[in-house]
Formats: structure tokens, C-alpha cells, sequence
């Protein structure tokens, strides 16, 4: 087991290194290996733009960076993928799921689903407790300044 970070969604640019920091961090000391595929701002945006509203824009999110993932994991041979999307309880968690069994189906490997939420503020009680960066936003610039 491995830990993937793929969020070209995340701005500016040192939110995205905190972030990308922060998984390092945890993965040394659990054990896992941090590896990183990065794809520029720039294209994310494209991707989304399509629907520049939310439920819309998250659900192009979530397919772009799930696709990605489901890719690499059946390229190295996985035998499944799964996402830290699935934590939070201001993601829309259908979308996810959806975004999900579309993936798994175009890149032919099974996702691994969990219902996380449950653990969402205890999660975040150990994070504090090991001064984990916790970010405030989901990352893009369109929920920059909101608090999901």
C-alpha cells in the first residue's frame, strides 16, 4: 500500500506544498511511500470549467483526479484504489461514489469504499494532536475563503 497525491485542483501554489508536505510527513511515519503525479493548475481548470457551479464543477473535479488515479494504480497493479475524499462530510459523497464506479469501470480495476465520515472528527482530533497541517478549504480557488 502506497499513498498517491494527485490534486491539481489545489491553489495557490503553497497550499498545494503544505499539503504535499503533510502526506509526506504522515507516510514516513506509518510507513508508506508518498509518490506524486502532477499535472498543471492550468489543465485541471480546463477540465472543470465545463460547469463552473458547484455540484457540477466538484463532480468534473472528482472524475479527473479519480481517473488519474485508477490509472496508476492498475498501471503498477494494484488490486484496488480509494480516496481521502471519501473522509469528509462537505465533499457530496454520491458524487464521489458515482465518479468512482465510472473510473473503475474505464480503467478496469475495483475501488475500495469505506464510508470515512464516521471517523471525520476523530481524524481530525489525532491530526491536531500530531500538528498535522489541516487544511481550511477543499483546495480550489473556487472554495478559497469558504470553510469545506
Amino acid at each position: 500500500m502506497d499513498a498517491l497525491f494527485f490534486n491539481p485542483n489545489i491553489y495557490p501554489i503553497q497550499e498545494e506544498r503544505k499539503r504535499w508536505n503533510a502526506l509526506c510527513g504522515w507516510s514516513e511515519r506509518v510507513g508508506l511511500q508518498a509518490m506524486r503525479i502532477s499535472v498543471p493548475h492550468e489543465d485541471w481548470v480546463a477540465r472543470v470549467s465545463d460547469d463552473p457551479v458547484s455540484p457540477g464543477r466538484c463532480r468534473l473535479c472528482y472524475e479527473m483526479r479519480l481517473d488519474k488515479v485508477a490509472r496508476f494504480a492498475g498501471d503498477k497493479g494494484y488490486d484496488c484504489f480509494t480516496t481521502t475524499l471519501l473522509v469528509s462530510p462537505f465533499q457530496d459523497h454520491k458524487g464521489i461514489i458515482q465518479a468512482m464506479n465510472k473510473v473503475s469501470e474505464s480503467a478496469a480495476i475495483p475501488y475500495l469504499y469505506q464510508d470515512f465520515r464516521v471517523g471525520y472528527k476523530r481524524g481530525r482530533e489525532m491530526a491536531r494532536g500530531s500538528h498535522m497541517y489541516m487544511q481550511k478549504y477543499c483546495g480550489c480557488e473556487f472554495s478559497l475563503g469558504r470553510s469545506d
